[in-house]
């Protein structure tokens, strides 16, 4: 699963650069997580910009950096309340 989520991650991060969102839209940055994904939803987005695998577990976190560059941090699978689930809307 970890190559399969840092494959996603990459695939992620190439799909939001090239759409160059000017500001995060959590209903348009899972849109194109799905589409990067070949429309496999098993990543999803928080509000915040957590990324979150089918269980629920933390797995990074999308961030736009001063320049307007996408990147999505991975998250550490030791930090504290990484197992923590996706926040209700």
């Amino acid at each position: 699963m970890a190559v399969e989520i840092g494959s996603a991650l990459e695939a992620v991060v190439a799909a939001l650069n090239e759409t160059q969102l000017e500001g995060f839209d959590r209903g348009r940055v899972q849109e194109i997580i799905d589409a990067a994904l070949g429309g496999d939803p098993w990543l999803t987005v928080d509000r915040g910009g957590g990324l979150h695998d089918g269980s629920g577990r933390r797995v990074g976190a999308i961030r736009r950096t001063p320049s307007g560059e996408w990147i999505v941090d991975r998250q550490n699978p030791a930090a504290a309340r990484s197992e923590m689930p996706v926040p209700a809307d």
